[in-house]
């Protein structure tokens, strides 16, 4: 089991770029995690890309949130970025 505590980037089909701190955590093929996130519309659960600061990339389907938590769910598709 590989983990990554720290900061990144997701970014949306259009462009826009949030700044995030997630604790993720890979099993064998699978991984997830959660993000802080600031300034993002939690309703908006499209995929979207997530960027580790040394550029490495991946695509991640946002899970939900407690309405009062600015803590979402992510769930990663292919290998993880930071094994």
């Amino acid at each position: 089991m590989s983990r990554y505590r720290g900061s990144a980037t997701l970014i949306s089909s259009d462009g826009a770029e949030v700044e995030v701190h997630v604790d993720l955590r890979s099993k064998q093929r699978e991984w997830s995690g959660t993000a802080t996130i600031g300034d993002l519309d939690a309703t908006d659960l499209r995929d979207r890309t997530l960027r580790l600061p040394d550029g490495r990339e991946a695509q991640v389907t946002l899970g939900g949130s407690a309405g009062w938590s600015d803590v979402i769910s992510l769930v990663g598709s292919g290998p993880p970025p930071f094994a």
